[in-house]
């Protein structure tokens, strides 16, 4: 299977902006906006790994935007939390 590359240079940057931001924000109102440019991240690799990725494949497929699994466990989270959410969720669809 060839993978296609799904993360934009832009929303990586993005998210890692937001995280760096994150005790600073702490002290000021919340920002409803960077907290939404991590969760298009999420979906995007919820969905990938929903097609059989892994936090491996995806930095792979990304490398050039200096993508690692360690950067991705950093702004959304451990991959096994991803993949505990999906099961829930097809438990809940089938149930």
């Amino acid at each position: 299977m060839q993978r296609k590359p799904f993360i934009s240079e832009a929303l990586l940057k993005r998210c890692e902006k937001e995280q760096q931001q994150e005790v600073e924000r702490s002290t000021r109102k919340f920002d409803r906006a960077s907290l939404e440019e991590r969760k298009e991240l999420s979906m995007l690799v919820e969905m990938a790994v929903r097609d059989g990725e892994s936090y491996s494949t995806i930095a792979e497929t990304h490398s050039d935007l200096g993508l690692s699994e360690q950067r991705l466990r950093d702004l959304i989270g451990p991959e096994a939390a991803i993949r505990d959410r999906i099961e829930r969720f097809e438990r809940f669809r089938y149930a």
